[in-house]
């Protein structure tokens, strides 16, 4: 496995939504290959689509409360299990240690 791989097997084994387009919002512009918003859009989320990890305490909560707004029919436990799988620097998702208290 290279530096930039992410072990996202178990995310999407477990069925975990880290990315969705818009729900509500309509595009100004829409075509095959992307949509266009004048004036943006809040619903728009796509995790882990780029070869950058998460650097920082505060990145890690973003990515972690996104992960847990998309997926509604998590438990604690599953989102436990998810984001004790994230926070393993040998999957990818980090660039740094967690402690296990954390």
């Amino acid at each position: 496995m290279s530096q930039f791989e992410r072990r996202i097997k178990t995310l999407e084994t477990r069925r975990i939504v880290y990315k969705r387009d818009p729900i509500s919002d309509v595009p100004d512009v829409e075509t095959n290959d992307y949509m266009y918003f004048e004036n943006g859009t809040y619903e728009c989320y796509s995790l882990f689509q780029s070869k950058a990890k998460i650097t920082t305490y505060k990145s890690l909560k973003g990515h972690l409360l996104v992960i847990w707004y998309l997926n509604p029919q998590l438990t604690m436990d599953d989102f436990r299990y998810v984001a004790e799988d994230i926070v393993k620097l040998e999957n990818g998702f980090v660039s740094f240690k967690v402690p296990k208290i954390l």
